[in-house]
């Protein structure tokens, strides 16, 4: 045991999780083994003799790249401030000893590490008994409630986001070394990762009220809108769960990086709690508004979204049809909830339609793994590009026919008083679909076309005259344009 007089003798102590990197990285790795079904039962019998046990299969099991977590810029140059003066830097972790040696390899600047191994969970007093065994006087770097003892008996202390508790003894004292506070609120990281500008795909919800034109009637309204609202819950708890799944490969990409788990604003349990929330206030809601029917299709929802996320996203053309089938749930889930029988037309219009958005979305995604000079992705190779290409054109085009025909029918001629009027739609939808398609050819569409249309000013007019034309179709005659 040594002793020290001066601070720069100090051996520094810094913590990994919540200090060093922004996030949790054994809760990041717990959701990357609890995602697979196969690592189940050893899990819970790892989990049963304790949480170092459960640390140690977790860094086992998963696949850990510490060159691609959430650093702390602040801390990484007082580490390496420190160490240039000469003084001895040691991780501190309550992590797995394997994950963080794998750390402290990649950054290169600590000297020893002290983590969790041989079933001893290095936390709280725990590392503090450690550390004191190593060095009577010290310095530590933290970051959570745990820390405080630490804190408390460290010579000087650094402090990360620390809780209300540490930050009032920290200013009792006179041993501060380093003070960051640069945490987002975690109600706006929730938000965030609700993703609430993909709701507008729910709006299909409404397509049934819309069509068969009982908009004015109250009671349907509120139905179609509060099937609309629990759709958008369900939808934003299988958004939380999928970015929780896909940490990993977000951080590798040039936008989905910044999403809150993947950036460190949001740590996985809390993501994982609140997707939780969300689908019990979600189910609860529509089986005793809806009953059993409608609740059973947004449970199919979920299952089926849950599905194509871990394993049906990546079979080529399988990935398409479910996409394909999600959207058109959403028409048949908006039918239910009012008690209006879905057009056959309305359904084999959406069938097309998303199919042809569907390809549209992995023609857009494979153009960009062929620019970064790779083969293959999700299943689908370059080279079937050229196939992707010609069926989502000629689903689009199917959806446009299927559009003409449905206008020809005797449903139309009943419904409508200026039919002649309603077939403007047929070359808009026509316009929108090919302009689109010619966006992806000229790399103009970034992932998702429905994103697109939401931001792109020519299809949000497209949509706004299509709506006129249909509600000017149904109250206007014929007799009354010419006259």
């Amino acid at each position: 045991m040594q002793n020290t007089d001066s601070y720069d003798e100090l051996p520094l102590y810094v913590d990994l999780d919540g200090t060093l990197v922004k996030t949790d990285v054994a809760q990041e790795l717990l959701c990357q083994v609890a995602a697979k079904p196969g690592h189940w039962i050893e899990l819970l019998k790892s989990a049963s003799r304790g949480r170092a046990e459960t640390k140690a299969y977790i860094s086992e099991t998963a696949e850990f790249a510490p060159e691609n977590l959430p650093y702390r810029s602040e801390v990484l140059d007082y580490i390496q401030q420190e160490k240039d003066r000469g003084r001895r830097v040691i991780l501190a972790s309550a992590t797995d000893m394997k994950i963080a040696t794998k750390v402290a390899d990649f950054i290169g600047n600590f000297d020893d590490i002290i983590a969790s191994e041989n079933g001893n969970n290095l936390k709280g007093s725990d590392k503090l008994k450690v550390i004191q065994d190593e060095s009577n006087e010290f310095e530590y770097l933290g970051d959570s409630t745990a820390d405080i003892p630490i804190w408390q008996a460290a010579k000087r202390a650094g402090y990360v986001n620390a809780p209300t508790a540490a930050l009032q003894f920290q200013k009792e004292t006179d041993k501060t070394s380093l003070l960051i506070s640069d945490n987002k609120p975690v109600t706006n990281a929730l938000l965030k990762a609700m993703r609430p500008h993909q709701w507008a795909k729910n709006a299909l919800i409404l397509l049934p009220l819309f069509f068969s034109h009982q908009y004015g009637q109250v009671e349907l309204v509120a139905k179609a809108l509060l099937a609309t609202l629990i759709f958008c819950l369900c939808a934003s708890a299988i958004y939380i769960v999928n970015d929780l799944l896909d940490i990993e490969a977000d951080r590798k990409h040039a936008k989905k990086r910044y999403r809150p788990f993947a950036a460190g604003d949001l740590r996985p349990v809390t993501g994982a709690g609140f997707a939780l929330v969300l689908l019990i206030v979600a189910l609860s809601i529509s089986s005793i508004v809806f009953g059993a029917l409608l609740t059973s299709l947004f449970v199919l929802y979920l299952i089926s979204t849950t599905l194509y996320s871990a394993w049906l996203k990546h079979k080529p053309i399988v990935d398409v049809v479910v996409l394909t089938c999600l959207y058109t749930l959403r028409i048949f889930i908006g039918g239910v909830a009012i008690g209006v029988a879905l057009s056959p037309w309305l359904l084999n219009f959406s069938l097309f339609f998303f199919a042809s958005l569907a390809f549209m979305k992995r023609y857009t995604e494979m153009r960009k793994v062929e620019a970064q000079g790779k083969d293959m992705a999700r299943g689908y190779l370059v080279s079937d590009l050229a196939a992707i290409l010609p069926m989502g054109v000629a689903t689009g085009g199917l959806a446009v026919l299927t559009l003409t025909l449905y206008l020809n029918s005797a449903f139309v001629a009943a419904t409508y008083g200026a039919v002649q009027l309603l077939w403007l739609i047929a070359p808009l939808i026509m316009f929108w679909v090919f302009r689109a398609w010619l966006k992806a050819l000229r790399d103009e569409i970034d992932d998702d076309p429905v994103v697109f249309a939401l931001r792109d000013p020519i299809s949000r007019i497209t949509l706004g005259l299509t709506i006129f034309v249909v509600l000017a179709s149904r109250f206007l005659t014929l007799e009354g344009l010419i006259q």
